[in-house]
């Protein structure tokens, strides 16, 4: 009896300590992500976008997404709204200004419309190619760059995804020379250096929003526009325009950016893997790129349209000539030299 008694004793010392170490570990699970506490629920990351579904930079972002939530084990939900679902491009960048979003992949209209003094990262013709960008970007030039876009609007750029070159495209005309844009309108992003550029070309430019793009070249409000190849196959354009033309005038890019509230939503452990993250798909991406660029020709090709070479010379010597006189007292001191200088 006594030794029954002592067997069970011990038994129910094993349960108990079996129930407390578990309790202990499933604690220690839910708090080790959250210095401050212990949370109901996974902290919600949201990631916004006005591009295609279709696009390469929205599978980086679903991608971006499966993987913190997957390192964070599930204590980060990441939601992306991609396609303008929160608004047009200017309307979500607000949006993140106003903390209604975490992190946005914006193009570089922001930098004409709340830094007009470094808005000729979208002069044509203007960098060599990628690396150049890199190079850049990673300047002291660069560095000045995001300083005055944080210092102005609150929003951190943490990483560049670079965009397939820019091709202008026409529904019923042929581009070859600046001569055949006589009366052709066209449509440009909503700011100034797009404007003026195409402008100093010889077209009759329309700013219209990405959005509504796709609309305006069907009913003929336009007669074409200019983006890249993700952009026009991403946005379905090419099923109404019959031609597209290798001006590759501009290497663009997106900004990944953040708003410093960011910094006090999610804790140091937590800003650490969405960062490293971050960066892991920015490698990614970029790597994709080209692959991408070349799937996206093959499908537009096979989907009818017609790609068309043209004198680019012509383009890139109107461009050199006529577009710096036209914001030379508004860019910032020396700009255009500088970035040419860099090697």
């Amino acid at each position: 009896m006594i030794q029954y008694n002592k067997s069970f004793f011990i038994l129910k010392f094993f349960i108990f300590f079996l129930t407390g170490l578990v309790c202990v570990l499933l604690c220690f699970r839910r708090n080790h992500w959250n210095e401050q506490g212990t949370p109901e629920k996974p902290k919600l990351f949201r990631v916004a976008h006005v591009y295609g579904q279709n696009e390469l930079v929205h599978k980086a972002v679903e991608r971006f997404a499966e993987q913190v939530e997957k390192e964070s084990g599930g204590l980060i939900d990441v939601r992306f709204y991609p396609s303008g679902q929160l608004g047009k491009e200017r309307e979500t960048f607000e949006g993140l200004r106003l903390h209604s979003i975490d992190m946005m992949i914006a193009g570089s209209s922001i930098f004409g419309w709340y830094t007009p003094e470094y808005a000729v990262v979208d002069v044509p013709f203007l960098f060599r190619d990628y690396e150049h960008i890199r190079k850049v970007w990673q300047s002291e030039t660069g560095t000045e760059i995001r300083r005055v876009m944080k210092e102005r609007t609150g929003a951190e750029i943490l990483e560049l995804w670079f965009r397939g070159p820019r091709y202008l495209t026409a529904s019923s005309k042929i581009i070859r020379s600046p001569e055949d844009l006589h009366g052709f309108k066209l449509r440009v992003p909503e700011f100034e250096i797009y404007l003026k550029s195409w402008q100093a070309f010889g077209a009759n430019v329309t700013p219209i929003p990405v959005t509504d793009l796709l609309m305006a070249l069907k009913f003929g409000v336009v007669d074409g526009q200019e983006n890249p190849l993700a952009t026009i196959y991403g946005n379905s354009l090419h099923e109404v325009q019959k031609y597209i033309m290798r001006t590759e005038h501009l290497l663009g890019l997106f900004s990944v950016c953040i708003d410093q509230s960011f910094y006090n939503r999610f804790t140091k452990q937590e800003q650490i893997l969405i960062f490293n993250v971050v960066r892991d798909t920015t490698d990614w991406y970029n790597s994709e790129l080209l692959v991408a660029e070349k799937e996206y020709e093959r499908k537009l090709k096979e989907s009818g349209v017609v790609f068309i070479d043209i004198n680019r010379e012509t383009f890139r010597s109107l461009a050199r000539e006529k577009i710096p006189p036209l914001f030379k007292d508004r860019w910032a001191k020396d700009i255009l030299q500088r970035i040419n200088e860099i090697k």
